[in-house]
Parts: structure tokens; sequence; C-alpha cells
């Protein structure tokens, strides 16, 4: 089997949806082979690219001489489909389908809720357009790709009721198994308890993490540190922090501040798809306090992982009311069971084989 694999590059990104990428392309290669998976990398998204795509109705971000090449690609290779990182691109897909390719799409988001949220929080004179072009595009792909994955069943809900079309795969977020256990947790706790949040500089990060600060971090009985890019925010960098907030930006080790966490906040009321942040937090066998939207595609028990928090006066209480422990073996095995690359992998392979 031939794959023919397309994909925006993100360097050496490390957000969520460049973290699902990657395992996406590691997964097909590791089930049909190396030599057998085709790679190619359209360019990162910028201005001009997404108004050229406006004016004329293409995908989102790529210019119609990109499409062009791709096309030129794929008939060189004449792949048995046609994997897409995307529910962007449309026109992509649709032309594909017009030249008799079977095109499967990878749906990180349903993009269209997701730009519709972002327009009350940036510039709408930006956003709005970013909305109708993403709008279209989902609309085609629903309309002429052979296959759409989607990671929760609430994304593919959402699809079926703003175009008609459910996905025929759920296939959530996953991460690697990582070798953790309680007594390894241990040697990395700090002498005062300190909760974790990381997140990208995305606006429903940005956000939940100032939300929290302002109505939250102040009434805990634990430190608060702040990882990511979300701590070069503008926003955010106005912030007057509680004594007990520490934002930390890029860390060197990472590993070190999730094993010396008592527990991973994730604040995030807007959004769609899959949180990354709440299965990296179950890879470490974490206890995590989030929204509803933090543990959207995850089915739990709240009070075992930690606990379900919509409001500030939820937060205060399931964090000061919790053990500070600094390993939740419930969230590991929930995510040893339903949510580490093992049980992706077995999924992807089902789901392709009966493609053939």
């Amino acid at each position: 089997m031939k794959i023919f694999y397309i994909a925006r590059d993100s360097g050496l990104e490390n957000t969520g949806a460049s973290m699902v990428v990657r395992r996406n392309l590691s997964g097909l290669k590791e089930l049909v082979g190396s030599d057998n998976v085709v790679e190619y990398r359209l360019p990162k998204v910028n201005l001009k690219n997404v108004v050229y795509s406006l004016i004329r109705c293409g995908s989102y971000g790529i210019t119609a001489k990109e499409e062009r090449k791709i096309i030129d690609a794929v008939r060189q290779v004449s792949p048995d489909f046609i994997f897409i990182e995307s529910s962007s691109y449309g026109s992509l897909v649709k032309k594909m389908s017009k030249l008799g390719y079977r095109t499967m799409c990878f749906a990180h988001n349903l993009d269209t809720k997701l730009y519709k949220q972002e327009i009350s929080s940036r510039n709408p004179l930006f956003s709005i357009p970013k909305y109708f072009l993403t709008w279209i595009n989902e609309k085609k792909t629903t309309k002429y790709s052979d296959t759409i994955i989607c990671l929760n069943v609430r994304d593919s809900n959402d699809f079926g009721k703003m175009f008609g079309r459910y996905a025929d795969m759920i296939l959530p977020i996953t991460f690697p198994m990582r070798n953790v256990c309680n007594e390894e947790s241990r040697n990395y706790a700090t002498v005062k308890p300190y909760y974790l949040f990381v997140g990208s500089d995305f606006f429903p990060n940005v956000e939940g993490i100032k939300w929290f600060v302002n109505n939250v971090a102040g009434h805990v009985d634990v430190d608060i540190h702040v990882v990511g890019g979300c701590c070069n925010n503008s926003v955010l960098k106005k912030l007057s922090l509680p004594e007990n907030v520490s934002f930390l930006g890029y860390v060197d080790d990472l590993d070190r501040e999730y094993y010396g966490a008592s527990g991973v906040i994730a604040p995030i009321f807007k959004g769609s798809g899959m949180k990354t942040k709440t299965i990296e937090a179950m890879s470490y066998g974490k206890s995590i306090f989030g929204t509803n939207e933090a543990f959207a595609g995850i089915e739990c028990d709240y009070t075992k992982i930690g606990g379900l928090c919509n409001t500030a006066d939820e937060f205060i209480e399931c964090i000061n009311k919790s053990n500070k422990g600094v390993f939740n073996d419930y969230t590991y095995r929930l995510f040893k069971d339903e949510y580490s690359d093992i049980k992706f992998l077995n999924m992807l392979r089902t789901f392709i084989l009966h493609k053939e």
C-alpha cells in the first residue's frame, strides 16, 4: 500500500497539533513501511497566502501554484490514498476527488467552530475572513473526502450538525508509554506542592490561564507553575501575579516539571478537538483539575482523575481538598488502557486494513 501524506511544516514546534501530526506520520510508517509513505510538506501559513486563498476560495493558506505542485507529485506516486492532516484544505480534497484519488482527512478540530470563537478574542478584521474561508473548505472536505477522522464524538457530531457528515472513525489523542511509577515521581517532589499548567501562545490557553490567575490562584494552598509559549503573550505579561504563581516560559526539562507536580490544571473554556495537555498529563500519572472543555473526548471518573471544575469556586475547592500526591494511579491506568500510542496503532491498523 502506498500513501501520499500531506501536512503543514511545523518545524521544531511542540504544540498539541504538531505532536499529533508526528504521531500520525509515525503510525502510518510503522503500519505500511517508511518507503511506502511519501511526505509532502506545505510551507508555513502566512497572511499573504491566506488572503489569496480567500480571494479564490481555495484551500486555507495554500496557493494555486502549491496546489498544482501537489497534484503533480500525487500523479507521480499514484498512491492508494492521500492522508491529509487538516479538514481546512477542502478545495484540494475536491480536486483530488475529481481526479479519482481517495482521500483521508484527519480533523484536528472543527476549525470553523474554533475560528468563530476566535472572533471575540482577536482582531475580527482577520478572524472573520478566516472563519468564512474555513467554513467553505470544511464544507468541501465533508462533501468530497472518502474518509474523515475526528478526535472525539463531540467533533463528529459538530461536523454532522454543521455540514451533514459525521466522522468515519474516531482516533483520540494518544501519547507514548512512559516508564513512570509512584516511586519515580516522588524523587522529584518539592517541599511545597505545586500545580502545573502547560500551554502554547494560543487564545484558549491565554484566556484560560489569565482567568485562573485572576480568580483562583490567590485562593489555593499550592504554588502554580506556568510553562510554555503562553508565558510570552503580551496580555499575560501585564498581569499582576499572586506570590504563588510563577511564569517559567520554556523550560529545559519538561519531564522534571511534570514529575514534580502534585497536579495539573486545565482551565480551558474554548476550543474544539481534544486537549493534548490533558492526555500528556495522564501519561505522567498526574491528577488533573479541568473544565468540560479540557476533558472533551475523555471518559473518566472525575472524582478519581482529579476534579471537574468549571467555576472559580469549584477549582478552589477541588485543589484545596486534593491530597497533593505526585502520582495518581487511576489516571495512569486510564491512560495506559485507552490513550497510549499502542491503542492508536491498533485502531489505525484495523481501520486501514478494512479500507483495503
